[in-house]
Parts: C-alpha cells; structure tokens; sequence
C-alpha cells in the first residue's frame, strides 16, 4: 500500500474501533502513553490525524515515563511531537529506575505494572480524563494465548476499561489495527522509533508472538479470526457455572453452535 493507503486504512480501523466501543467523549482530555515503539508513535499520530473526521472534539498530552530501558536516548521523538503540536510530559519511574541501577533482575510484568502505575498518576496530575496505550490486534491475540497457556483463564486486552481509582478511563484505539501495519505507517510518516530492551527478551511472549506470526504465514487471515472471537464468545460452550444463568438450558445454544461449525 502507498503513504496515503496505510494512513487512511489505519485511520479507518481506529475509528472503527474508536466508534464501537465508545472510547470518546466531548470534550475529552486524552492522555497518550508513548513508549517510543512504533505502535505508541503511530498512535499518537494518528489520534492527532483523526481529530478532523471526529464526532467529538478532545484534546491531546503525550506522556511518556523514563524506566531506563530505552536503547537510545527518548529525546529523538521530542521533534517529532512538537511537530505535531502536542504538549509533551516526560517523567522518570523512580521504581523502575532503582531496579536497573541495583541490578535487581526483573520481568516484563514489573515494568509495565510500574509503568502503568505512573501513567494513571501522571493523566490524574494533567487533568485527562483518558489514557490511550497503544495495545494492537497482536497484543490482543498474544494476551488472549497467554492468559490460556500460563494463567489458567480466558482474557485478553479489553478496548476500554475503568480506572480502578476516579474516572479515568483507558482506551486501545489500535486493537483492530495490526503490528504490520503500524509499522507501515510509522515508515511512511517518517516517524521516529526508539526501541526499549525489553522487546529482545526472550520468553513466553516472544514464543507466542513467534507461533503466531508462523501460523499467519502459512494461513493468512489467522490473526483477523482471532480478533473476531474476541467479539463472538458463547458462554455455554465454556466450562465457568457464572457464565449460565439460573435455570437456563444450555443444551439448545451448544448444539445450535456445534450446527454453525
């Protein structure tokens, strides 16, 4: 696809999603989670491109937090921001930070639950009343297999969630939008991208973000099947009592969904 074709197709997805779950409101002061990779760069960028054809008017901060784990220095996308004309708050973990400069060997897991933490803190700070993380359809579908393999349980990313603490709300703009083509749009808009070193770790994700990738390879449309299921779970044909309501037959839908297959 060419410049014009990526960005529209991105934009197309993002607002498909943007509209189905309802991720906006009027007059919404959204606070973007940019990491540096190429998902949360294209985010931001295309929130600020999406702006013209939205229902709702809101405003954009880009927040981004030091953990010490970027493989070079953060500053190269400040240009770019500014280019776009949005404010941009850059804060240190000191949490974070304290575990790489002792040496304390860490996973993934605490780094983001700390990164987590601070961004909440920071859009409380700045008044947002939404932080937009930059989650994809692949991190849907590698959280979905994940949580299945290693955790025991059937979830994923959801689009939009509730703080647990206020009224901030987290949106995923992008999970209908896949790595591939964040990567394209980055590319084509020239975006800068600074990598982080726990994208090199080798572990469960990366087997998982592996398999997937081979089974998309040799059967094209895997990764859009499993968005779909995302949206089209039946109850009855899982194994949580909670899921069947009381007195309810579960015989008729289980076989009407075994007829469908």
């Amino acid at each position: 696809m060419d410049t014009q074709a990526v960005e529209r197709k991105v934009l197309d997805l993002m607002g498909r999603a943007m509209g189905r779950f309802s991720m906006l409101r009027p007059g919404d002061r959204v606070a973007v989670g940019v990491s540096g990779g190429k998902d949360s760069v294209t985010l931001l960028d295309a929130l600020v491109a999406y702006r013209s054809r939205s229902p709702v008017a809101y405003d954009l901060v880009a927040v981004t937090v030091e953990q010490g784990k970027f493989k070079t220095s953060i500053a190269g996308l400040r240009a770019h921001v500014e280019a776009l004309g949005v404010p941009w708050i850059l804060r240190e973990d000191a949490a974070t930070l304290a575990l790489v400069r002792d040496g304390v060997a860490h996973g993934c897991d605490v780094c983001s639950r700390h990164r987590r933490r601070s961004l909440y803190r920071i859009a409380g700070e700045l008044g947002c009343t939404a932080l937009a993380l930059g989650h994809t359809a692949d991190d849907c579908a590698e959280s979905l297999l994940r949580n299945v393999l290693f955790n025991g349980r059937i979830a994923s990313l959801p689009p939009v969630a509730g703080s647990r603490k206020g009224a901030l709300r987290l949106i995923r703009p992008l999970v209908y939008v896949s790595e591939a083509l964040t990567a394209a749009y980055a590319g084509t808009r020239g975006v800068p991208v600074i990598g982080c070193v726990c994208a090199d770790k080798a572990g469960p994700r990366a087997e998982i973000r592996e398999f997937l990738a081979g089974l998309q390879a040799r059967h094209p449309g895997v990764a859009e099947s499993i968005s779909a299921a995302l949206g089209n779970v039946n109850p009855y044909t899982l194994f949580d009592p909670a899921l069947v309501k009381d007195g309810a037959d579960p015989a008729p839908a289980f076989a009407q969904s075994v007829e469908a297959r």
